[in-house]
């Protein structure tokens, strides 16, 4: 994630997502920005969103209203403005910045346990997604990825988790139920789900006492988001019928969100991203 990013189209989507996954039994959430350094490059550039309510506000009214003020008002471009908001409930959040450095990247993970630990879901938000072959950890550019032993590690540690993946020169369909195959694979999860929107895709790898929520907010997922916003999949075992139940478009209360236990943390405003050491 770049503050850069902070805000488009993949962000309303990404936001409404967690929204609706932390209503599943009220889930603490836990956000791993995985925060790197700004660049020249315009992904973040795709707002026009904001100026087309009647298409997507509707989605989820709140969500929309709050971004359209932040970003198209006010140009505030930080992940820091949603930490303080109400928006995700009282989820946790590690704002550090990530880079290359590996040993400073063995101690940022190991903040992260620390500061997640209890939490029902834990979404990492990698720039790219998950590792590749061609990006070691410790080189360059290894920050913008997420390894598998790191997964692996939180969903050990018993929380479901969630991952943001950039699509790859891959036919979709082919990369997602093999990204999904490889998640229950090496997590060893109860269940898994994908949510792939038009521009990226979001992984979940879910433990048993989490998989019915997850599986009854499918339904929520593609009434909310439907059509083409969000198509929202459980990878079943080869012939198991997966049955959605649509549910109608609501607000989402503030009280539905997921509420952790309070933890001191400064207030990410106050002061700049540091890098963690």
């Amino acid at each position: 994630m770049k503050d850069q990013y902070f805000g488009d189209v993949n962000d309303f989507r990404k936001y409404g997502l967690l929204r609706l996954l932390s209503i599943a039994d009220r889930l603490c959430l836990g956000v791993c920005w995985m925060l790197t350094e700004p660049d020249s490059r315009t992904d973040g550039k795709f707002l026009s969103y904001l100026h087309n309510p009647k298409k997507y506000r509707h989605r989820d009214p709140d969500l929309f209203d709050w971004l359209q003020q932040v970003v198209g008002v006010e140009k505030d471009r930080r992940t820091a403005r949603i930490e303080v908001s109400t928006l995700l409930g009282s989820a946790l959040f590690k704002p550090e910045i990530l880079t290359d450095h590996k040993g400073k990247r063995s101690a940022y993970f190991s903040e992260c346990s620390s500061r997640f630990a209890g939490c029902d879901l834990i979404f990492f938000d990698p720039d790219n997604g998950l590792e590749i072959k061609s990006t070691q950890r410790g080189h360059k550019d290894s920050c913008k990825f997420l390894y598998w032993d790191e997964v692996c590690g939180s969903f050990e540690a018993g929380s479901s988790v969630l991952i943001y993946q950039h699509f790859i020169r891959e036919e979709r369909d082919g990369f997602i139920a093999r990204m999904a195959a490889e998640l229950k694979r090496l997590t060893k999860a109860a269940a898994v789900f994908s949510y792939r929107t038009p521009h990226v895709l979001f992984l979940l790898a879910s433990h048993e006492r989490h998989a019915a929520g997850f599986r009854n907010q499918l339904g929520a997922v593609q009434s909310f988001w439907a059509p083409k916003q969000v198509i929202a999949l459980e990878h079943t075992p080869p012939n198991q019928a997966l049955h959605l139940t649509a549910v109608p478009l609501r607000s989402i209360a503030a009280g539905e969100l997921g509420r952790c236990p309070a933890r001191h943390s400064p207030n990410p405003l106050s002061t700049h991203h540091g890098e963690s050491s």
